[in-house]
């Protein structure tokens, strides 16, 4: 298959599935109270903690699809693999849409989640390993940005569907996630796989194509014996173990793995769980929370197109997420501090809505995409496939963790539960290195397989 030659229109060839998994995470937490949901479910109604669950047990297949991922994604390639777990996706959303009992419903959420845990496996380091450095902060940026478009629609999709009569209501904003499957699907049809890919295959001519393609005659060749020298001395070290990533080796694949961990542990544990917050700790009606949970995410759209995109590759990933995270420490102190009781004051709530705006501002400007692009370029072709699959899992049972905790936390201890937050940002500043492993240059400006060797170590 003939690659094209523009980098950032291959590399955004991505953006259809960035959505998709958004609108997927998105779109069920508004649909929860529709009563046309409800009658079609009616065992959910009353019961809080299955609701819940139904609603988080997407994460569980997730989950499960980032450890699965590292088992194919290095055989088949990283292409085959999105094709697949595209279309995993696509089934998975359209028998959701048409589920017409509650074990339906579930199951066909947790196969839909198998495929999303595959694709943010496996495309931040497609990311890294075929685009170019000096724009890979900017793409991945511009793929959050479609992320934070998904998450956006999501909301205001179940806002307007909320004013419709009859099971169109519900059906309709589920199978809108089939849609952005298909585009992925056909735009990949004409996209190369991985060019690091191709010489772990022994596929010379074909990575040589697609990174002259990508850079140019001489800096293609240049890249091209680079990856094959990382190759031939990750070769040396690799095996067939799983557990290879927490080998405390000359590579330090053990620390490289924790903290592509670490990285997505702590996206979840300083996020926020925003139509629940508006509601429960604010006070807001049930209508008027899921209202401004859409224009959260319109503030978070905002943000990370006018400051990530040019920040990124400036200021490097681990600044903007110490940096941002800092912000958060102080933000969860404020809404400890003033949403232990907003029933008796105004200002309180007004205060505590303010801050969530501006939580969800620095969020997207320090840890939508950042988060997910470090892993990627801090760990060798070796061990790449199960550490981003380790990563991507971490993310995933935290993220149900947070969603099933946040509720019954904020019922028992109300504003308390924020200090729980603002401890966790506290722990990753302190813990977090200044910069990802690197020689002589930051690693926002070098391919994510330009690893100077010096007597075996990285």
């Amino acid at each position: 298959m003939k690659p094209l030659s523009d980098p950032w229109r291959t590399s955004l060839s991505g953006a259809p599935l960035t959505a998709s998994y958004t609108v997927a995470c998105g779109v069920m937490g508004g649909l929860v109270g529709s009563e046309h949901f409800l009658k079609v479910f009616p065992s959910l109604a009353g019961n809080p903690t299955l609701l819940g669950t139904t609603v988080a047990i997407y994460e569980i297949g997730a989950f499960f699809g980032s450890i699965l991922c590292s088992a194919f994604s290095d055989r088949l390639g990283r292409r085959i693999s999105v094709l697949t777990a595209s279309l995993v996706v696509f089934v998975g959303a359209a028998l959701q849409a048409a589920s017409v009992n509650l074990a339906m419903l579930i199951v066909f959420r947790v196969f839909t989640g198998l495929g999303i845990g595959v694709l943010t496996s496996i495309t931040p380091s497609f990311h890294a390993e075929c685009v170019p450095a000096k724009i890979r902060g900017r793409i991945v940026s511009v793929q959050l940005i479609l992320c934070a478009v998904g998450l956006t629609t999501s909301f205001w999709v179940d806002y307007g569907c909320s004013y419709v009569n009859g099971q169109f209501a519900w059906r309709f904003p589920v199978a809108l996630q089939c849609l952005f499957p298909i585009i992925t699907i056909l735009l990949l049809l004409f996209l190369p796989d991985s060019p690091r890919w191709y010489v772990e295959q022994g596929r010379i001519d074909d990575a040589r194509d697609v990174l002259i393609r990508l850079n140019g005659v001489k800096m293609g060749e240049a890249i091209l014996q680079e990856i094959q020298e990382a190759a031939s001395l990750e070769a040396k070290v690799a095996s067939n173990s799983y557990f290879d990533v927490f080998k405390n080796n000359d590579q330090s694949f053990r620390y490289r793995t924790l903290l592509s961990i670490g990285s997505l542990f702590f996206q979840q544990m300083v996020r926020n769980y925003s139509a629940v917050i508006f509601q429960q700790s604010v006070g807001l009606s049930a209508n008027l929370s899921l209202l401004l949970s859409g224009f959260n995410g319109l503030n978070s759209l905002f943000w990370i197109t006018f400051t990530t995109f040019f920040l990124i590759d400036r200021v490097g990933r681990v600044r903007l997420m110490m940096w941002t995270a800092a912000i958060q420490v102080a933000i969860f102190a404020v809404l400890a501090g003033v949403l232990h009781d907003v029933t008796g004051s105004k200002a309180n709530g007004i205060v505590g809505a303010s801050m969530l705006f501006l939580f969800f501002a620095t969020f997207s400007i320090g840890w939508l995409a950042p988060s997910w692009l470090y892993p990627a370029e801090i760990t060798p072709l070796a061990i790449r496939g199960s550490a981003a699959s380790l990563g991507s899992a971490s993310n995933w049972i935290f993220n149900f963790l947070v969603v099933e905790i946040t509720p019954t936390g904020i019922a028992n201890i109300g504003s308390k539960y924020y200090i729980i937050y603002a401890y966790d940002g506290k722990v990753y500043m302190r813990r977090s290195p200044n910069e990802p492993i690197h020689v002589d240059s930051s690693p926002s400006n070098r391919s994510a397989d330009d690893v100077k060797v010096d007597d075996g170590k990285v």
